[in-house]
């Protein structure tokens, strides 16, 4: 085989495969401290990314000041610091992270407020605990939609970080705080797209669609935003009717159940995944491009 037949086949053989693995994502998962108890849980999040085939590099935001987030499709940041989370390296991420979010496209965002509360300890009937199937399916759903941010944090005394980025992209802020186990156990919303099933296993009655917050957990901004996004309920503690205060993790990727998709300016309430078949033929229809190209 001659040299221009190897550049052909070695071509299509990446853009096949990486057609194949459109929903892979190159993911920065950034802690706001390098210290303290809660490092281990971040790096135990960002594993669940990586199990789930995603290219995950960690980083923490005060080591030094990054500004390569451009090459990142999705941006995790995970704050469980109970410090004002304001030095200079920290301050200049944050405006950092606020203008690639800003410069999307597609500007996709998760506020979750209870980021490490499931118990890892429960599993589904495919084995997989709680809090891993929930964390990869944010990655999921992100991909799918071509990427966006996922801000992580507890309860009150660990939010200066996450809301210098929120005041920075027009969301409300984190607050408050809701208590602890048992009683802090959320009601999912079983038509958000972050819903899994198979994790409400946490009381005797599966029709409540809970996740357990076995921790405090504090409340995310959701309704109508700043920057003229609708924040909607994914996961909260109580009814429907109080969901929209109270909510523990919210998006504004739409939900079915808060009448949030579907109508003019708002997302659509599904969003197709490309089928095998089509992805084989972006395959071959690429291998046929180079093959032009190059013949």
């Amino acid at each position: 085989m001659n040299n221009k037949n190897i550049v052909k086949t070695t071509i299509a053989t990446c853009l096949l495969a990486g057609s194949v693995a459109a929903h892979s994502a190159n993911i920065l998962f950034a802690h706001v401290d390098d210290y303290g108890a809660y490092v281990d849980d971040g790096n135990r999040i960002a594993q669940f990314l990586a199990n789930a085939g995603h290219t995950v590099t960690t980083r923490f935001l005060d080591a030094a000041i990054y500004s390569d987030y451009s090459s990142f499709d999705q941006v995790f940041v995970y704050d469980l610091y109970a410090g004002t989370d304001l030095n200079a390296n920290q301050v200049q991420n944050y405006n950092n992270i606020g203008d690639w979010y800003n410069g999307l496209t597609n500007q996709n965002l998760i506020l979750d407020g209870r980021i490490i509360s499931s118990d890892v300890t429960w599993t589904n009937a495919n084995g997989m605990s709680s809090e891993e199937a929930w964390i990869q399916n944010y990655a999921q759903q992100l991909a799918l939609r071509g990427g966006g941010l996922v801000l992580g944090t507890d309860h009150y005394s660990f939010q200066s970080g996450i809301n210098n980025i929120n005041d920075r992209i027009g969301v409300g802020q984190f607050s408050g705080i809701f208590g602890g186990y048992p009683t802090s156990q959320a009601v999912v919303d079983p038509l958000s797209p972050l819903f899994v099933s198979g994790l409400d296993a946490c009381r005797a009655d599966p029709s409540t669609y809970c996740i357990n917050d076995n921790s405090t957990t504090g409340f995310v901004a959701t309704g109508l935003q700043a920057n003229g996004d609708t924040l909607t309920p994914g996961a909260y503690h109580g009814s429907n009717i109080d969901a929209w205060n109270f909510a523990a993790v919210s998006h504004n990727m739409g939900s079915i159940t808060f009448g949030t998709c579907g109508g003019p300016g708002q997302p659509s309430c599904t969003v197709q995944s490309p089928s095998p078949l089509m992805l084989l033929i972006l395959g071959l229809a690429t291998f046929g491009l180079f093959r032009h190209r190059f013949a």
